[in-house]
């Protein structure tokens, strides 16, 4: 029983007494030197963004590093969505970067293009490559573009239609237009029960491929049906 109370007082002594050695020599000696910097996850970034905005905040030993600086320098970048650090005994410090996601493209009425994240937000301008895989959001206000972005992935989850197929939306005043849902076709949804509309211009696209007929149009403003415009050639 004595023995265990000894080693049981000893035991947190010890580790104390160790961690003070530690503390006391780092002060003047580098204790568990840096000497890697592991980056992962950056793919819109690169390791040297990392780097340049961490810099700061490296010292010789990892005791003396404040992970809580580099991670805030990190998710200050408007690229990413969440940051993880830590350190990795005894000569590294890892960072694992969740970047946002590229999600559709946004022109504004200026000309310019933002590229969209997964919640709809613009975060950066276009670059090469941004294209493939993207929808264009063609609209004014930057709150329309967030909205349509989410109206479109509402659609797609409750599949009234397939995103992937999506190339544009255009939204003017409330009206919202989709083209390339199927082959290039243009759909005009306007104002009012736009999802409604939409279920029956799917519909119509469907029985016209169906009949063999190519499609240009789809005019769904119409209670009852549809106007169809034919593709020549």
């Amino acid at each position: 029983m004595k023995r265990t109370l000894y080693i049981l007082f000893l035991a947190p002594l010890c580790i104390l007494s160790i961690l003070t050695i530690a503390y006391l020599f780092s002060k003047d000696e580098p204790l568990f030197f840096l000497k890697n910097v592991k980056v992962s996850g950056v793919s819109q970034l690169s390791e040297r963004d990392i780097m340049g905005r961490i810099t700061p905040y490296l010292k010789d030993s990892l005791l003396r590093i404040d992970i809580g600086k580099i991670k805030e320098a990190i998710a200050a970048h408007p690229f990413v969505r969440e940051v993880r650090v830590k350190r990795a005994y005894p000569f590294s410090v890892v960072i694992d970067v969740k970047e946002k996601v590229p999600s559709a493209l946004w022109v504004k009425d200026n000309g310019d293009v933002l590229v969209l994240d997964e919640s709809g937000e613009p975060y950066r301008k276009m670059g090469k490559g941004d294209i493939k895989g993207l929808f264009i959001i063609n609209t004014k206000d930057e709150a329309d573009a967030a909205s349509i972005f989410r109206q479109v992935n509402t659609w797609s989850k409750e599949g009234v239609m397939k995103k992937d197929n999506l190339s544009e939306v255009a939204y003017n005043e409330g009206n919202v237009t989709l083209f390339g849902i199927d082959d290039g076709v243009e759909i005009i949804l306007g104002k009012e029960e736009q999802k409604k509309r939409l279920k029956r211009a799917v519909a119509v696209l469907e029985d016209a491929k169906k009949r063999g007929l190519l499609i240009k149009c789809i005019d769904a403003r119409f209670e009852k049906g549809a106007i169809i415009q034919e593709r020549k050639g």
